[in-house]
């Protein structure tokens, strides 16, 4: 049997920061003047709403989870660091702490919650301002020990604003862990986005509304997810069959995640997620498979590709991609990967290169660095073709990249998270990529941008929590990133 593994990082000392975030204080450190905060991304407007906008700006944001972070005095609390994006890249000198110790968020920081243990973005209550969706899945409810509960932080014209709401499942159960995997879309397609939730063997769905922030405890409708009963590993969103609705991808199991998991959809509709699965289930070989999500061929449809870190499941089961069509996943014809094997695990999928077809991040947290030390980390990029995925002109990049700042390292666990964004407003997206235990445990977010083909390491970046004057000690920073959950 395998221990089901958890967002969550146990860390060692990092760096000091400043005593004021560290005890806890206002979400706003500072504001700044980053170059460019006040310009509109000219490629934004012209293409309209840019995903991952905080602020309106035209340029996408970023949140990092740090659940480890010590807040108010209290280990492993959590928070999330918020840093805007510019013309010139994401802005360092613009940045926020978010803590339960934050103006306007309900709550305690209290040890061991990990605020931040899964971050999503998404605009619930359709203003045009992406909001931030965080959990803290460790947080005790009442006499309910890790019950777990998500907070709502709304985004404004100057950023993340002071409204919030913060709620757990409709019963608080102990060690339901509310939140460990969330994904966030619009399932039925009243242009605000809904929010998934896993609650134990239940997926609790939050819909979008115009008056959300005014709405203390949210109303939530269960959904059982294909092949559920015991609980849930993973959840994504999508539109898999093409109607404009998302739809919910769900990794589940009925005994043990080391035991036969279940891949299935819950389609979305006007009356939002139905309970009747769209098309054929997938059975897997045990439960701890991801389920990446996008449109790898270009035809309209998101398709869903799996990869599991596992070494001992079917070898043509990694990176095998399940085709959207009208009545859901082709699980008749899958496309089996036919490249060079990939180490690690599939983690995102976004149209780098803007060519339409949507490219496959792999993520290797165990890469080694040079001198054969273990779990420094390195990401591959596969492109994405109407003929699926290929391994020709992949990329791969790692600390040791010429041009990209900072040095491989043994257990950095580079590529941990990935959030795909236009932060620089170009119109590509770019990559965050989480080093939640560099600089033994404090970690970072490398900054890789979009070039003409693909990512290139010019104008990268290395942030570390010091950079936005968040908390550093054993904060685990980058353990999650804002973006579409895989996790």
């Amino acid at each position: 049997m395998r221990n089901r593994t958890r967002a969550v990082v146990g860390v060692a000392v990092g760096a000091a920061v400043t005593a004021a975030v560290a005890a806890g204080a206002s979400a706003v450190v500072s504001n700044g003047d980053g170059t460019d905060q006040n310009q509109p991304s000219p490629a934004a407007a012209a293409a309209g709403k840019t995903t991952g906008d905080i602020d309106g700006d035209g340029y996408a944001d970023l949140g990092v989870g740090a659940p480890d972070g010590t807040v108010s005095g209290k280990s492993k609390a959590g928070y999330v660091a918020v840093t805007y994006g510019a013309q010139g890249g994401v802005d360092t000198a613009r940045h926020s702490t978010l803590t339960q110790a934050s103006p306007g968020v309900p709550g305690t920081p209290e040890a061991g919650d990990h605020f931040g243990s899964a971050v999503v973005r998404g605009d619930v209550d359709g203003d045009g301002y992406t909001d931030l969706i965080v959990a803290a899945n460790y947080e005790s409810i009442g006499d309910a020990a890790r019950a777990g509960s998500v907070t709502v932080v709304f985004g404004s014209k100057d950023g993340l604003s002071s409204d919030a709401i913060a709620f757990h499942a409709p019963t608080a159960t102990a060690y339901r862990y509310f939140g460990d995997t969330m994904a966030v879309g619009d399932y039925n397609h009243d242009g605000r986005d809904d929010i998934a939730i896993s609650d134990g063997d239940k997926v609790q769905v939050v819909n979008g509304a115009a008056n959300l922030r005014d709405t203390a405890t949210p109303k939530m409708s269960a959904v059982t997810p294909p092949g559920g009963g015991a609980g849930i590993e993973h959840l994504s969103s999508g539109d898999i069959n093409g109607d404009g609705f998302a739809d919910l991808v769900t990794v589940a199991y009925q005994d043990d995640p080391a035991d036969e998991g279940t891949l299935g959809v819950l389609p979305g509709s006007s009356g939002g997620l139905k309970s009747t699965p769209l098309g054929e289930d997938v059975a897997l070989w045990f439960a701890s498979y991801r389920a990446v999500v996008g449109d790898v061929n270009g035809d309209g449809k998101d398709d869903v590709v799996i990869d599991t870190g596992f070494s001992d499941g079917p070898d043509d089961a990694r990176l095998r991609t399940y085709p959207g069509t009208a009545s859901g996943l082709d699980t008749a014809n899958p496309v089996t990967w036919k490249g060079e094997a990939q180490n690690g695990t599939a983690s995102q999928l976004t149209d780098i290169n803007g060519d339409g077809y949507d490219d496959l991040v792999v993520s290797d947290t165990a890469a080694e660095a040079p001198g054969g030390y273990n779990d420094a980390g390195a990401i591959t990029v596969l492109k994405g073709t109407k003929e699926w995925l290929t391994d020709a002109g992949a990329q791969t990049f790692s600390l040791d990249t010429e041009g990209v700042p900072g040095s491989m390292e043994g257990n950095d666990h580079f590529g941990d998270s990935v959030s795909p964004a236009d932060y620089n407003g170009d119109g590509k997206p770019d990559l965050a990529i989480g080093v939640p235990k560099r600089t033994d445990g404090a970690g970072a977010v490398a900054l890789l941008y979009a070039g003409g083909d693909g990512l290139t390491a010019e104008g990268s970046a290395l942030i570390g929590p010091g950079d936005l004057g968040s908390p550093a000690t054993k904060a685990a920073f980058g353990t999650e990133l804002s973006g579409p959950a895989t996790k």
